[in-house]
Formats: C-alpha cells, structure tokens, sequence
C-alpha cells in the first residue's frame, strides 16, 4: 500500500485542522486504511468550549476539516490562512463522487425518516454509479444502537455519512466507531436536508461572500438565533481570547 499523503493543518483552539485543497483532502482521506472525520465551524467550537466528551470527539478524529467563515477569521486572526473551506455540503458530492469511481459504497444515517432516502438518490445523480448500501434516519433507526450498528454491518458499507447533528454525531461515531465494520465514518451535520431539498441552500453570491449563515438565520429566525446571533459574538470573543493567550497558530 503507498504512504498515506500527509495533510498540512493549521492549530486552532488546540484542534488540528487541515488546511489543503479539497481534492488533495479526499484523496488523502480515501488512502487512509480507515478514518473518522468530523468538520469543525464556529458552532462546533462553542460547543467544545463547555462539553468535554464532545471536545474529546474531535480530538480523537482522525481528520478535521474546517467549515465556515468564523474558521477563515480564526485563522486570519492567528496569521494563518486556510487553503480551502471545506464545509460539508460542498465536499459531499465531491466525496461522492470519489467513492464512486473508485468502488465504494456509502451508508446515510441520520436526518428525519425519508431525508437520507431523497438524498441518496440526488447522490446517486451526482456522482453516476455511486452505490448506496442503505439508509437509516436517525429518529426510530437511531433508537437501539445495537440495531443500526448491525444493518450498517450488514450493508458492507465502506463509508458511513452520520447526520444527526453537533454534538451528537461526533459523540455517537466516537462512540461505536470500533464496532463498525466500515472503514470511513463522518458526521455531516445538514447535509442529508440540504441534499434531498428539505432545507435550501444559500444562492452562490452569498456562499462565495461567506454569509451563507444569514440565509440559513432567514429561513429559521427562531431555530437559528442563539445559533448565529449570539453563538458567533461568543466565537469571536473566544477566537480574540485564543489569539491573546497563544499567538501566532502553528502551521504544521
């Protein structure tokens, strides 16, 4: 088996994230003999902050990618800059998309019942030839672990997409990684909605202006308030107090 190319991370907030185009982060994901991989936003970093096991998940992960704005701002706050933004729902199909040329197969778990159905079939459109080894929401198939591990073995998965949300994704697959047969697990977070058209995404204009948060702010003001609102003035408070109290991040 070749070298597993080793991935330049950026440290942030005691947390390693890679910093690499994307194609190069897939790449390097699928060389790995197995992996457990969890994207990190502002969000994620606030939740850390006070939630120890959760804070435990990421940093026993394998890979971290960073997603979202509030993460380019850290950087660019500790002198750093990353090269990519890879948040999830952009990363997805080209994930896909990889699997499925070189002959993986993919298990959804997570969202509400009918979500992960819907966006395994625009994966499926995606990424032509994708195989899709099952799907299970995360609602009454999340309700006996032992259960949804053991379809998830059944299937032969190679890749298992865990979209239940922060922290609970990162939690469970940190959890019950070991007793799951697929090599790559990952949580997703809303991929499963913004897939199967459940939930919007932002037009591009906004994505590229990295305000991809007030659309999604605007669509569920309540939902999302303490969220964006309050959750991103904290971030930024927390993100000064890092770079007073470490300095300059370190490249690695």
């Amino acid at each position: 088996m070749p070298p597993v190319p080793d991935l330049p991370t950026i440290r942030l907030f005691d947390l390693n994230l890679v910093s690499a185009p994307m194609p190069d982060a897939i790449a390097a994901l699928l060389a790995r003999p197995s992996a457990r991989v969890a994207f990190v936003n502002a969000h994620c970093v606030n939740v850390a902050a006070r939630d120890r096991a959760y804070r435990q998940a990421l940093e026993t992960a394998d890979l971290l990618f960073p997603d979202g704005a509030g993460l380019e701002l850290a950087a660019k706050l500790h002198g750093a800059r990353f090269v990519a933004n890879l948040n999830g729902t952009d990363l997805g199909p080209e994930l896909a998309r990889a699997l499925s040329s070189r002959g993986l197969s993919l298990f959804l778990l997570g969202a509400a019942p009918g979500v992960a159905e819907r966006a395994s079939a625009k994966l499926q459109a995606l990424a032509p030839g994708l195989r899709i080894a099952g799907t299970r929401d995360g609602f009454a198939g999340l309700h006996d672990p032992q259960a949804a591990i053991a379809a998830i073995n059944a299937s032969g998965a190679d890749m298992v997409w865990m979209a239940t949300g922060v922290p609970h994704q990162d939690l469970w697959l940190a959890q019950h990684a070991a007793a799951l047969d697929a090599r790559y697990v990952m949580g997703v977070g809303a991929l499963f909605d913004f897939l199967s058209g459940r939930v919007s995404r932002a037009p591009l204009w906004l994505r590229r202006a990295r305000l991809e948060w007030l659309w999604r702010l605007a669509l569920e003001p309540r939902r999302m308030f303490a969220r964006y609102i309050l959750g991103n003035a904290s971030f930024l408070v927390r993100a000064l107090r890092h770079r007073l109290r470490h300095g300059r991040s370190r490249d690695r």
